[in-house]
């Protein structure tokens, strides 16, 4: 087995021997597979699959509310987003923070992102104005 992959415990903490390095394991703390046409808005989506999600709830058309079974430690986590559409392949690009239409697609800040859950919005791919909901939102949280 390569030691590029293997993983050993030092000191109580994981670490990944990556070419003879030792570095902090810096795991995804919650993700979630969801359907974001499911339903109706002011509804729970459909979640697909998930590790440490309890729920998505649409708040109103592409703004999602996405809650933690296991809160994390503090609020300045990262958020990886991705949204498309399967019927037309239109890829969303996400927004987070303020309501919709307030922050160009891709801006990111913080004002919702809480230990215990995360808003994330989708904006029109073309136009990068107006809401949008989509089939297939994908959602990372690293910690």
């Amino acid at each position: 087995m390569s030691n590029a992959r293997n993983i050993a415990s030092i000191a109580g903490e994981d670490v990944l021997n990556a070419s003879n390095q030792i570095v902090p394991v810096y795991a995804c703390r919650a993700w979630v597979n969801f359907n974001g046409t499911s339903g109706t808005t002011a509804d729970n989506k459909t979640i697909r699959a998930h590790g440490n999600v309890t729920s998505v709830y649409e708040n109103t058309l592409g703004n999602y509310q996405i809650n933690f079974a296991i809160p994390m430690p503090h609020d300045n986590y990262a958020v990886a987003v991705f949204g498309s559409n399967e019927s037309n392949s239109n890829i969303a690009l996400p927004t987070f923070g303020g309501p919709e239409g307030t922050s160009p697609a891709g801006a990111a800040r913080s004002t919702y992102q809480q230990t215990g859950s995360v808003r994330v919005y989708f904006t029109n791919p073309v136009s990068y104005t107006g809401a949008v909901d989509k089939e297939t939102a994908t959602v990372a949280i690293f910690c």
